[in-house]
């Protein structure tokens, strides 16, 4: 949701119909939680043989397997009602793609079976910009495309770091997390790789018009400790880093488009 409010102001070019953006907010949110609901029940074999994920709703028995089915349905149903009725029909569908990629192609085929889940899965959590500047122009944007790059480009680093601590887990569940196929030393070169990477959709934004000074300055210098973070935690040849890496990267994205909100509001004032 956080992804989407830059992508809103963007694409409106000042302050976006406030109906239209609570909408869009709403079926995202709503959207997210049926994917997290139909992830938990799809995955609750894997959950219950992991100390990290056994005690979840479905794996302990909290909720039955159809008290699941049924809950996320309900929340997909309204997340596609709501989106439908009060964005765009693009929103919509967008929305519609990512949640059932999430679902189908993620949780059940990616991450059981390739170590590159993350990088391809991570696209399903990426549409937020995509979803909001639909949701305003009935279209997407360069921008938004960018924005989906950056979370794209994030979302490996950021859930290595978390997979290098939780990796005998992983292994016991039989998940070919990249930590798990190829060993510490070649995730910890991954994670600074992709750390890089996120250095030019980052100044894109500025160099090209969509964003100002403001948000150049403070992503960059984001972007900048979340690659040093990396280095630390690959030039050391430990996993004490690794944590430390996943904390900040969860605090990197509200950086990175909380900068680029106030930089639009800031550019709407001024």
């Amino acid at each position: 949701m956080v992804t989407i409010i830059p992508a809103l102001l963007l694409a409106a070019n000042g302050l976006p119909p406030l109906l239209t953006s609570l909408a869009a907010l709403l079926g995202t949110y709503l959207a997210s939680a049926s994917a997290s609901v139909f992830n938990h029940l799809l995955d609750a074999d894997l959950d219950q043989v992991m100390n990290r994920t056994r005690d979840r709703p479905v794996p302990s028995g909290q909720v039955s397997p159809q008290g699941a089915f049924a809950f996320g349905s309900a929340l997909g149903a309204a997340s596609l009602l709501v989106l439908y009725n009060w964005t765009t029909p693009l929103a919509t569908t967008v929305a519609f793609l990512a949640n059932a990629f999430y679902v189908l192609g993620y949780t059940l085929c990616l991450k059981r079976y390739t170590d590159q889940n993350i990088v391809i899965g991570g696209a399903a959590g990426a549409v937020g910009p995509l979803i909001g500047w639909a949701a305003i122009t009935g279209t997407i944007g360069w921008p938004a495309w960018v924005l989906f790059g950056v979370i794209v480009l994030w979302t490996p680093p950021h859930f290595w770091a978390l997979a290098i601590k939780y990796k005998n887990d992983y292994a016991t569940a039989n998940i070919p997390m990249l930590p798990v196929t190829r060993g510490d030393e070649a995730t910890r070169r991954q994670i600074f790789a992709y750390t890089l990477t996120l250095i030019p959709p980052i100044i894109a934004l500025f160099y090209f018009g969509a964003a100002g000074t403001f948000y150049l300055v403070t992503s960059l210098a984001a972007t900048l400790y979340f690659c040093w973070k990396a280095w630390q935690l690959y030039q050391k040849h430990d996993n004490s880093g690794a944590m430390p890496v996943f904390h900040y990267s969860c605090l990197y994205l509200f950086a990175i488009f909380g900068s680029l909100t106030i930089d639009r509001l800031l550019g709407g004032l001024l």
